[in-house]
């Protein structure tokens, strides 16, 4: 019964040895990340590929946790020609980001976004006694969507942030200018 008894408290012991030691790690991570400029809790991001292709786009994101984000993208179109092949005027987009990296925030990512877009659509009137269109004044409408997009995001140790994701989302109603949009990009930015 006593070698029972002091091989549990042996265990017991070298588990709350190394359950200390593994918090102080933790803590020494966290300090180090902190001081380079990864710890922080906020990023501003400028997304460059839709920036490029006329609608530009800005991000901020605010870490709820180690594997969590909560975050606001804000589009707004510089040109008037199509973007994606429609006329967008603005994108705003609330997302929720969940992180499968080792370190705080960062690596491959799954996000679920909901949107407001607003765009205009071409209008035009068929005659049908010379088979012509004739184009009218453009219909401006906006919607509601809910979209999804995967990622990967890349941090340096001076808290500058690299993003490249991939996706789309659906607009909900009747009167929508295409029935999906793009959520996808190569942005650039700094947690602080």
């Amino acid at each position: 019964m006593k070698k029972i008894l002091l091989t549990l408290s042996l265990l017991f012991a070298a588990t709350y040895i190394f359950a200390q030691k593994d918090k102080s790690k933790d803590n020494e991570i966290q300090k180090r990340a902190d001081s380079v400029g990864q710890g922080g809790n906020n990023e501003i991001k400028l997304n460059l590929l839709n920036t490029v292709l006329g609608l530009a786009e800005v991000n901020y994101e605010r870490i709820i946790a180690d594997n969590q984000g909560f975050g606001l993208a804000a589009s707004i179109s510089v040109t008037d020609k199509p973007v994606y092949d429609d006329y967008y005027n603005f994108i705003i987009s609330p997302y929720y980001r969940v992180y499968f990296g080792k370190q705080k925030a960062n690596g491959f990512f799954v996000e679920a976004s909901a949107s407001v877009v607003s765009g205009d659509q071409p209008q035009y009137m068929f005659n049908p006694n010379n088979y012509t269109f004739t184009k009218l004044e453009d219909k401006t409408l906006t919607n509601f969507g809910l979209g999804v997009a995967v990622g990967f995001k890349f941090l340096t140790r001076n808290g500058i942030i690299g993003e490249l994701f991939l996706g789309g989302g659906r607009l909900l109603g009747e009167n929508t200018l295409n029935r999906g949009y793009p959520r996808l990009g190569i942005s650039l930015g700094k947690r602080f």
